[in-house]
C-alpha cells in the first residue's frame, strides 16, 4: 500500500539537514554524535576508513588532500577529486550520497526511509538536478523527488504562521546559503502556494566570501610582508607548493566570517615557508569592514537580482508584504541592511535561515506518497483481483474542517464495497457497497496534512489488492500549487534564411511542472538511406531569445540515414512530443510520418563538461558578433548601445585573462562559474539592440500583411481571405510579445499564402526569368547549361509557354554560384 514520504533534506554546500514530518508537526534529527542538527557538507578519507561531517572538517588542517568540501557546487560536471589515501577518484555526486548515507544515521526510531525529497536551488539546470537525484539513489533512497529551496523555505515561513489561513499577499524568499542565491517571488491562490518569478546563481554564497578573504585582504597582506612567487597560483593549483595552505585558508576564512557576524574584528592565524625556505608565523588582523568591502558588489548584485524580478513583473516595493531571509549567509549584518535600505521591504527573519529549508522539505514530504514498488509495476493483477480504476475529485488543501470527496469507478464493481480510512485512525467511513460513482464527506485533523486509504474488499469482506490512489488532504496549511521551470526548453530548428540554427520555445521558464507538448516540424532536407546525413532533434535548456550555443544541452535524438526504413524526404513531417517531469525527466519522442518511424529516449543528463580551449574559443567567437555590432551601432549612430557591447567585450576579455591563469588542474569551480559568465554575456550580446530589430520586423509585418492583403483582393480569392484572417487574427498578442521569432513566423505564413497567389500569375515567371537573365553567365556553376537554359526561357517568352518557362526559372536557380544562396550551405538539425 503507497504511504507518505515524510522524510525531506536540505543538502546543503555547507551543511546539511534530515527532518520527517508527523501528525502535522516537523521534526529534524540530531545527530547522534554532538546531537546537532546539521552534518558539515565535508567527507574525509583516511586509509581504512571514511568520515562524513565535522570529524572530517577537523581534519582540513591536518590532512587537507584527502578532505572534500562545497562539492555541491560541482554537481552535474565532470569533475572530479582525486583521493590519495586511496588512489582514488570521486565525483560530485559520489561525494554527495556519502554525505546523505550519512544523515540516514540521524534517524533514532530505526525508519529506513525507502523514498525522500531532496531540495535544490531553483536556478539548477536539469543536468544538476538529474545529478542530485542520483546522489539520493547511490546513498539507497529508491525513490528520490526534488523540490526547489525557496518553495521549501516559503512552505516552513507560511505554515508557521500561528493563522495561516489569512496569510495573504506576495513576497519574496532572499536564499543566500553556502553556495548558491536564489530569490523568489511567491503569492497564495486560493489556499496554493505558488512561485510566480525567480531568479539566481549557482555560483554566488558563503564560499564565495571565504575565497575573497583569502585572496583580497591575506595573498595582499602576505605579499606586502614577504617574497612569494605565483602565489594565488600556487595555492589553487592541485599540485602547487601552497595548495594545502589553502585548504586551510578556506576553513579560516569560514571562521574569521562568521566571527565577523557578532565582532567588529577577528584573527586569523597560520604558518607559511617563504622562497627562501623560511617559515613565518602570520598573524593578521580582519575587520568587520574590510571584510564588507569585498563582499559589498557581490551582495550588490544579488539585491540587483530581486530588483530584476520586481521590474519584470512590474511590481513596487509597496506590492511586497516582506523579504523572507533564508540561507547561513544572511546572518552577516551587511546583508541584511543592504536588502532593506535598497529594495524598502520590510525584513523578515523570524524563520531559522539554517533549518527552514529542511523543515519545508518535511512539510512538502507530508503531502507526497512513495509511488508503486518497481518489482509490482506493469505486473498483471493477481488471481481473482478485478481490475477496479478510480478517478477522484476533491480539494487538496482547504480551511474547512470537512471536504467534499468523489470518485467515479470503473470496473466491475458489482458485489464488491469499499472503505475510506484515515491513517492516524481519525476517521472510518465504515463498509459500503462500492457502486460507479461513491462520494463521502471526509473528517480532517486540523492544521496537518490528512492522508487516507481506500480498501477495497469482496462480498466475503477479504481485503482484496487493489491500487487504488491515495487521498492527501492538507487542512489549515499551505501546500505548492507546483514547481516552476527555472528556464525555457526550446529544440533547436534551421534558419535558412540567415543560414544558421534558432531556437524554438517548447517550455516557458516559470511554466508549472509536469509539462507535455507536442508539435509537428517539416523535414528540410531529403536524407537518403545510402548518405551519411542525419536527422537531429536537439533539446537545449536556457533563454528562449539566446543563440543555440549559448545554452545548456540536454539530449539529442539523432535520426541516421542507416536508421531509416526508406528514403526521408524533403518537405515531410516529424511530430515530436516533449514530457518533463515535476523531478525534471525528460522524454522525447520523434515520428517520422511519411516513414511511421517512431524514435524515443529518456534523457537524465548528470554531467556538463567544460573544456577550458573550447570555452577560450567560445569567447573568440563572441567578441568577433560584439566588433560587428560594435561597429553597426556607431554607424547607424546609437552610441548607447555601442557603449553597453564595449562593456560586454570588456567583461569577455576578463574572462579570457581569467581562464589563461587557470593551471590544467585547477581545483577550483572558476571555470564552470566563467563558463555560466560567458552563457549569460552571450545572452546579454544577442539581446542587445534587439528593440531595433523588433522595430524592423514589425514594419516589415505589416508591409507583408498588406501585400498579401492586396493579392488576395485582386484575386476575389474567398478561401485565402479565410486563411488570411486566420494567421492575423491573433496579431495583438506576437506583436506585443517582442519575439522577433514570432514575428517573422508570422510574415513567412503571409509570404507563402502571397506566393500562393502569384505563382500561378505569368507575370511572376517573366519577373523571375529576366532577374536572372540579367546575371551574368560567366557567374553562374555551369556558363554553358546557364546559356542554354535562358535561350530555353526566351523561346518560351515568345511562344507564351509559361509552364516551359517555370521549368527554365527553376533550372537557372539551381545553377547559381553558392555565394548567392547561403541557405543552401547549412548542414543544421534538418528540422524546421
Amino acid at each position: 500500500m503507497s504511504q507518505q514520504i515524510n522524510f525531506g533534506i536540505d543538502l546543503g554546500t555547507t551543511n546539511s539537514l534530515i527532518s520527517k514530518f508527523q501528525n502535522g508537526t516537523v521534526e529534524i534529527f540530531k545527530n547522534p554524535f554532538g546531537q546537532k542538527e546539521t552534518l558539515p557538507s565535508v567527507v574525509a578519507f583516511r586509509k581504512d576508513r571514511i568520515i562524513v561531517g565535522d570529524k572530517a572538517r577537523e581534519l582540513i588542517e591536518k590532512d587537507p588532500e584527502n578532505v572534500f568540501s562545497s562539492f555541491k557546487r560541482k554537481m552535474g560536471t565532470s569533475e572530479s577529486f582525486f583521493v590519495p589515501n586511496t588512489s582514488d577518484f570521486k565525483t560530485p555526486v559520489e561525494l554527495s550520497a556519502l554525505v546523505l548515507r550519512e544523515l540516514k544515521n540521524f534517524i533514532y526510531t530505526g525508519e529506513k526511509p525507502e523514498a525522500v525529497i531532496i531540495t535544490i536551488p531553483a536556478s539548477f539546470d536539469t543536468i544538476q538536478s538529474n545529478a542530485t537525484k542520483k546522489a539520493g539513489n547511490d546513498a539507497g533512497f529508491r525513490e528520490v523527488l526534488l523540490l526547489q529551496e525557496p518553495i521549501a523555505a516559503s512552505l516552513a515561513f507560511a505554515n508557521k504562521q500561528s493563522n495561516a489561513t489569512s496569510l495573504e499577499g506576495q513576497w519574496l524568499v532572499y536564499d543566500l546559503g553556502g553556495g548558491t542565491f536564489d530569490v523568489a517571488l511567491v503569492k497564495i491562490v486560493d489556499g496554493e502556494m505558488r512561485v510566480t518569478d525567480h531568479e539566481g546563481d549557482n555560483y554566488l554564497g558563503g564560499v564565495d566570501f571565504d575565497i575573497a578573504i583569502i585572496e583580497q585582504l591575506v595573498i595582499p597582506a602576505l605579499q606586502q610582508q614577504h617574497t612569494f612567487p605565483d602565489l594565488l597560483t600556487e595555492m589553487r593549483s592541485a599540485r602547487g607548493k601552497y595548495n594545502t595552505l589553502y585548504h586551510i585558508l578556506l576553513k579560516k576564512a569560514e571562521e574569521v566570517k562568521v566571527q565577523l557576524t557578532g565582532s567588529p574584528a577577528a584573527e586569523i592565524e597560520f604558518e607559511i615557508t617563504d622562497a627562501q625556505g623560511q617559515t613565518h608565523d602570520i598573524y593578521l588582523t580582519i575587520t568587520r569592514e574590510q571584510f564588507e568591502s569585498i563582499i559589498y558588489d557581490r551582495i550588490q548584485y544579488s539585491v540587483d537580482l530581486v530588483k530584476k524580478i520586481l521590474d519584470r513583473n512590474q511590481l513596487s516595493a509597496a506590492d511586497i508584504q516582506e523579504v523572507v531571509m533564508i540561507g547561513g549567509s544572511t546572518y552577516i549584518p551587511l546583508v541584511k541592511n543592504l536588502v532593506a535600505s535598497q529594495l524598502g521591504i520590510p525584513v523578515n527573519c523570524s524563520v531559522d535561515p539554517t533549518t527552514a529549508v529542511a523543515v519545508g522539505a518535511a512539510w512538502y514530504a507530508g503531502t507526497k506518497t512513495v509511488s508503486v514498488p518497481k518489482t509490482a509495476e506493469n505486473q498483471p493483477l493477481a488471481a481473482g483481483v478485478p481490475n477496479i480504476q478510480f478517478k477522484m475529485a476533491y480539494q487538496k488543501n482547504t480551511a474547512d474542517k470537512e471536504e467534499y470527496f468523489t470518485a467515479i469507478v470503473t470496473g466491475p464493481v458489482a458485489g464488491l464495497s469499499y472503505r475510506i480510512v484515515r491513517t492516524d485512525g481519525g476517521f472510518d467511513s465504515g463498509i459500503k457497497p462500492l457502486q460507479e460513482r461513491i462520494s463521502e464527506m471526509l473528517l480532517l485533523a486540523e492544521n496537518t496534512s490528512n492522508v487516507f486509504n481506500l480498501l477495497v474488499f469482496d462480498a466475503a469482506h477479504n481485503e482484496l489488492a487493489v491500487q487504488a490512489p491515495v487521498i492527501a488532504i492538507s487542512q489549515g496549511k499551505f501546500n505548492i500549487h507546483g514547481q516552476p521551470l527555472p528556464n525555457d526548453i526550446c529544440i533547436e530548428i534551421d534558419d535558412l534564411e540567415n543560414n544558421t540554427t534558432k531556437l524554438e520555445l517548447i517550455f516557458e521558464k516559470n511554466a508549472i511542472l509536469p509539462l507535455r507538448k507536442t508539435i509537428i516540424k517539416e523535414v528540410m532536407k531529403t536524407i537518403l538511406r545510402s548518405g551519411q546525413d542525419s536527422l537531429l532533434i536537439n533539446v537545449l535548456e536556457g533563454s528562449r531569445y539566446a543563440i543555440p550555443g549559448s545554452c545548456v544541452p540536454l539530449g539529442m535524438i539523432e535520426i541516421k540515414s542507416t536508421d531509416l526504413i526508406t528514403d526521408l524526404v524533403k518537405g515531410s513531417d516529424v511530430e515530436i512530443t516533449l514530457q518533463i517531469s515535476e523531478s525534471r525527466d525528460l522524454s522525447v519522442k520523434a515520428v517520422l510520418l511519411m516513414n511511421e518511424q517512431e524514435f524515443s529516449e529518456v534523457f537524465n543528463p548528470l554531467v556538463r563538461k567544460i573544456n577550458t580551449a573550447k570555452l577560450i574559443d567560445d569567447i573568440r567567437q563572441l567578441r568577433v558578433k560584439a566588433a560587428d555590432k560594435i561597429k553597426s551601432f556607431k554607424k547607424s549612430q546609437q552610441y548607447e548601445l555601442a557603449a553597453t557591447v564595449q562593456d560586454i567585450m570588456t567583461e569577455l576579455d576578463h574572462i579570457s585573462e581569467r581562464l589563461e591563469l587557470l593551471s590544467d588542474d585547477d581545483i577550483t569551480d572558476e571555470k564552470y562559474q566563467l563558463e555560466e559568465r560567458k552563457r549569460k554575456l552571450a545572452q546579454h550580446l544577442d539581446s542587445t539592440g534587439k528593440d531595433q530589430l523588433i522595430v524592423e520586423i514589425t514594419e516589415l509585418y505589416f508591409k507583408r500583411k498588406e501585400y498579401c492583403l492586396w493579392n488576395i483582393r485582386e484575386e476575389e480569392d474567398n478561401a485565402r481571405l479565410s486563411r488570411y484572417e486566420k494567421i492575423v487574427a491573433a496579431e495583438s498578442a506576437y506583436l506585443s510579445s517582442q519575439s522577433y521569432y514570432a514575428i517573422k513566423a508570422k510574415i513567412d505564413e503571409l509570404n507563402d499564402l502571397s506566393w500562393e497567389i502569384r505563382r500561378n500569375k505569368p507575370e511572376t515567371w517573366i519577373n523571375a526569368y529576366y532577374y536572372y537573365a540579367n546575371i551574368s553567365t560567366d557567374d553562374y556553376t555551369d556558363p554553358q547549361n546557364a546559356a542554354r537554359f535562358k535561350e530555353i526561357g526566351e523561346r518560351a517568352l515568345e511562344r507564351k509557354n509559361y509552364e516551359e518557362l517555370k521549368v527554365a526559372v527553376n533550372q537557372l536557380y539551381n545553377l547559381m554560384p553558392d555565394t548567392k544562396k547561403e541557405s543552401d550551405q547549412l548542414k543544421g538539425t534538418g528540422i524546421g
